[in-house]
């Protein structure tokens, strides 16, 4: 199979339905096959699960974690870092997914179960319990138990995300953790390069439903607590990256960000370096800078020169005039065609883990998590490859502070916080909504001053905190919380809730202050 045949169904995910006979005709779409094999949809799957996560996540997640922000010569993403929403944005993450995604994999377990590939059933229980907490944590309440059967069910009712969602996603998980022994039977069929994220390797998938059950337990340490233990005492998990990378330079094959933001929108322009991160990396002399932002164009090509005088950032969240910060004297933000599409990646689940035992009051075990993590962060690329060291070590500006367990999860958040920079920056984003880490700070603005070059930081600004874009919808110590019920449920399906205010804290995340 040919890479543009997958590659392809990232146009899929860009597209939204522009008419319903009722609750999304998901079985009746006339450019899809009425009969398709196992060997086909799951390549569909695999490219369809990224399309909306390596693009829309990406942006958003980037941008709200003020990772980067909008340039200030153009408008493209003006509305997304003041956090002006409405009913109609983002929608494609709801329509990709039970358009295409959900059923694309239901149709892989129930032809699975025909042929007994238990191999491809694992995969796709996997993936769809992925898809689903990706659902409801972007929106809350979603279809769920009458999501999928559209003949039965034409108006689907939304399922309570705490008592029924997440209870039913982690029964997905423990069906395909039972089911390890017959998917690695030698009699299923071949699965190989039809799986573009593990290649086939079954234990690498079961590993992988261990780091996706933590993560969902975590969202109620309290009361998961016990079961929490016992995975971490178990161990068996996947502490590596679970990605896509199979993408070519050329027109809808490559990464769906830089396919989107560099190649259709036709400018470099649109994304640069925000103050936020970039004064924590400069404050730091931390490497890993020159992998997230190009130099300025006025820095020259010296490689004498310090971080400080090579990059630049702008206010998070304004657009200031192009009189008072030139384009040569700001940093774009870096992008390839080749930059994979996590699902998780290696530092994401170590640093997850480290949470999870600075919860359980295990210091030892959490500072060896979070030096883990902390070094598969930087290890993510060649150049700044074996430099943690210094960093993490004792004195050092990024050394695991365990005097309690508030100062455990401040160095585990903010260091996850960083490593989720060019890497799946959508759970990042959950992540703050779930600790409340990053915070948001009191003081308006990172810098003092917007002059290029001028880094002194605003009195009472602490470096690895938010701040509130220059003009925001919200208040302004406020985080947006979720994704408005998108209009193509609302306008066709009457069981719809009302959609809830955009900073209206979801079930498993802290209080609105936070």
């Amino acid at each position: 199979m040919k890479k543009y045949t997958y590659l392809a169904a990232f146009l899929i995910g860009t597209l939204s339905l522009s008419s319903c006979e009722s609750f999304l005709d998901i079985n009746d779409n006339p450019n899809y096959p009425t009969s398709v094999n196992i060997e086909a949809l799951l390549p569909s799957a695999c490219a369809s699960t990224v399309a909306q996560l390596g693009w829309n996540g990406c942006t958003i997640g980037t941008m709200w974690l003020q990772h980067t922000t909008q340039g200030n010569s153009t408008n493209q993403y003006n509305t997304l870092v003041n956090y002006s929403l409405s009913v109609s944005s983002f929608n494609a993450f709801f329509t990709n997914a039970y358009a295409n995604t959900l059923p694309d994999l239901a149709e892989i377990i129930n032809q699975s179960e025909d042929r007994n590939a238990w191999n491809y059933w694992v995969v796709s229980k996997i993936l769809m319990a992925y898809n689903f907490q990706m659902l409801t944590d972007l929106y809350e309440d979603i279809p769920f138990t009458e999501a999928l059967d559209i003949k039965a069910y034409p108006y689907p009712k939304y399922d309570d995300s705490k008592t029924v969602v997440y209870p039913g996603i982690l029964a997905m998980v423990n069906e395909a953790l039972a089911k390890e022994a017959d998917a690695l039977n030698e009699t299923n069929p071949t699965l190989g390069k039809y799986d573009m994220f593990m290649g086939g390797n079954i234990k690498k998938w079961i590993a992988f439903a261990k780091n996706l059950k933590l993560k969902i337990l975590m969202r109620d340490f309290t009361t998961n607590r016990a079961a929490i233990e016992a995975l971490l005492a178990a161990g068996g998990f996947h502490e590596a990256d679970c990605a896509m990378t199979v993408f070519e330079d050329a027109s809808n094959k490559g990464n769906p960000f830089y396919e989107y933001n560099i190649r259709q929108l036709n400018t470099k322009e649109n994304v640069r370096a925000c103050h936020t991160l970039n004064e924590y990396l400069l404050t730091y002399n931390d490497p890993r800078i020159v992998n997230l932002y190009e130099r300025t164009a006025d820095s020259g090509t010296s490689e004498s020169l310090p971080y400080s005088s090579m990059y630049e950032g702008l206010p998070c969240g304004t657009k200031p005039s192009l009189t008072l910060i030139p384009l040569a004297e700001s940093s774009r933000y870096k992008q390839a065609y080749s930059d994979p599409v996590y699902l998780m990646n290696k530092a994401e689940i170590l640093l997850l883990e480290a949470e999870a035992y600075a919860r359980l009051d295990n210091k030892e075990m959490a500072r060896t998590k979070y030096e883990a993590g902390v070094t598969a962060a930087f290890d993510r690329w060649e150049s700044s490859r074996g430099k943690a060291a210094s960093f993490i070590a004792a004195g050092g500006p990024y050394a695991f502070n365990d005097t309690s367990m508030d100062t455990m999860l401040k160095s585990i958040l903010t260091q996850k916080w960083v490593s989720y920079a060019g890497a799946n920056s959508l759970d990042g984003v959950f992540d703050r909504n779930r600790t409340g880490i990053p915070t948001i700070s009191t003081a308006l603005t990172v810098r003092a001053s917007n002059t290029p070059g001028d880094h002194k930081l605003t009195p009472g600004y602490e470096l690895g905190t938010l701040v509130a874009p220059g003009s925001t919808v919200l208040a302004t110590n406020v985080f947006p919380r979720r994704m408005l019920v998108p209009t193509a449920s609302s306008q066709y399906n009457p069981n719809a809730p009302e959609t809830k205010s955009l900073d209206e804290p979801m079930w498993w995340q802290v209080a609105k202050n936070k």
